[in-house]
């Protein structure tokens, strides 16, 4: 912390800056990939760094180094990089005011993944794919586990003063099968900020994790392909939430918004009044943060509320553009990058239905429960691959699909949700953007009839 604050100190001294921006990481990473029985990655590597943004005249420079000893070097170059961008810029770059914050953010992990002996890690993940490989199905399996721990420092010529006692963990799992000459794969993921390596031992367990990837697979390898056309749909937790994410989540990021057709449709009704879809703190989300990149404190948003679209996703800069409240969502991937304008938990709200309800009156429909890979465009249309799925029959789950994937645009299925219900679920993963961010997706199951087609 000396170093920064001298390194800060030089810098309010020398350059003539707006904004001056000191952002240290000190991680010590693991990394383990077992498949089929072989380590093939097996690393722990120590990250550490800065990353300095200076705003001036009007414009953003940006420099990282890794040497602590080169800082007002580095400072210098930010500065440079700030002049000579502000010659060519026609709008000059403002920042929302913010009140400095001095705080030090302790993990809420119960145990943490660096207090755990790398032999646990390796037996766990063994163990997890030794239950796997007990089914006759199962033919490959590969395990990606990460985790991460240390310090994190935030320093601004605004007062700002910021240090997190940050960690992650994260689990990854790809499963192939073959069942009388059909192959199929499934995948799983679980990761956390907030639960430390209890998630291994007492949320996500082998045993669970093992049950759901064997569900995952078995409905594709035992699954009938799915009649083409626009039929009632039922979305499980998992899949509402990559609509919530991909198709939507993106338009609501404020330097996306821009092009995107939520422009011209806040304050107005996109979906029945019973949807209300969020950005917010969620338990055991992977987004969670109590400040952003930029020492915002982070804030809960109603992206749509009581079906009207509402709110966005802003960092200082846009906040300022848009005349809007900053709410905490300046994420930068590590020190060699820039904060720019990411999710955390992307989720729809519970409704009040029960499963039992919203589907008791389809004669014939689907019900998608995971996704396997999707993608979306900032028109909200959308593609989504579904790795497990069934035929929803008379009012009753019947056999399992496979060779499955839904598309539609997001803002027009929006308005043909029937029904939203009273449970709630949850995926993690990470999200790019040119750097990449942990996040979460979630909500409750969801009805829609009509405005997904399936084939």
């Amino acid at each position: 912390m000396e170093a920064l604050e001298k390194a800060l100190r030089w810098a309010e001294e020398n350059i003539k800056a707006e904004y001056i921006e000191l952002r240290y990481e000190d991680l010590k990473k693991t990394t383990l990939n077992l498949k089929d029985g072989v380590f093939v990655s097996f690393t722990e590597k120590l990250t550490r760094g800065v990353a300095i943004r200076v705003l001036a005249n009007g414009a953003w420079g940006f420099s990282s180094t890794s040497d602590l000893g080169r800082l007002e070097e580095a400072i210098k170059e930010a500065y440079k990089l700030a002049k000579a961008a502000a010659e060519t810029k026609k709008e000059k770059i403002k920042l929302a005011e913010i009140k400095p914050v001095e705080d030090f953010v302790k993990s809420r992990m119960k145990v943490k993944p660096r207090e755990v002996d790398i032999e646990e890690k390796v037996n766990h993940l063994r163990e997890l794919e030794k239950l796997l490989k007990e089914d006759e199905a199962v033919k490959s399996v590969n395990i990606r586990y990460e985790d991460g721990g240390g310090q994190k420092i935030l320093l601004t010529n605004e007062g700002t003063r910021i240090e997190w006692d940050y960690n992650y963990l994260y689990q990854g799992v790809y499963v192939t099968g073959k069942k009388e000459g059909r192959l199929a794969m499934a995948r799983d993921s679980i990761g956390a900020v907030d639960y430390g390596w209890e998630l291994m031992t007492e949320k996500e367990p082998n045993e669970k994790v093992k049950d759901r990837l064997l569900r995952k697979l078995h409905s594709q390898l035992e699954g009938v392909a799915p009649k083409r056309g626009e039929w009632p749909i039922v979305a499980g937790p998992i899949v509402v939430g990559i609509i919530a994410h991909e198709a939507l989540g993106h338009l609501a990021e404020a330097d996306l918004t821009i092009n995107s057709p939520f422009k011209d449709l806040m304050g107005k009704q996109i979906a029945p009044e019973f949807v209300t879809m969020s950005e917010r703190y969620v338990e055991g989300g992977f987004g969670n943060d109590k400040y952003d990149d930029e020492g915002v404190p982070v804030k809960d948003i109603h992206i749509i509320e009581n079906g009207i679209l509402k709110e966005i996703m802003l960092n200082r800069e846009y906040a300022a553009k848009w005349g809007m409240e900053p709410n905490g969502h300046a994420r930068a991937q590590d020190y060699r990058y820039p904060p720019i304008i990411r999710m955390r938990n992307t989720i729809f709200e519970p409704g009040d239905w029960s499963f039992e309800e919203m589907i008791e009156d389809i004669k014939f429909g689907y019900y998608v429960v995971d996704f396997r890979g999707g993608q979306a465009q900032l028109n909200s249309a959308f593609q989504v691959g579904i790795q497990e799925g069934y035929v929803i029959r008379n009012g009753e789950i019947a056999e399992p699909i496979r060779d499955t994937s839904i598309t539609g645009v997001a803002i027009e299925a929006l308005k043909k949700i029937t029904a939203v219900g009273k449970d709630f679920g949850l995926e993690v993963g990470f999200c790019g953007k040119g750097q990449t961010a942990f996040v979460s997706s979630g909500g409750p199951h969801m009805r829609f009839d009509g405005g997904i087609l399936i084939g």
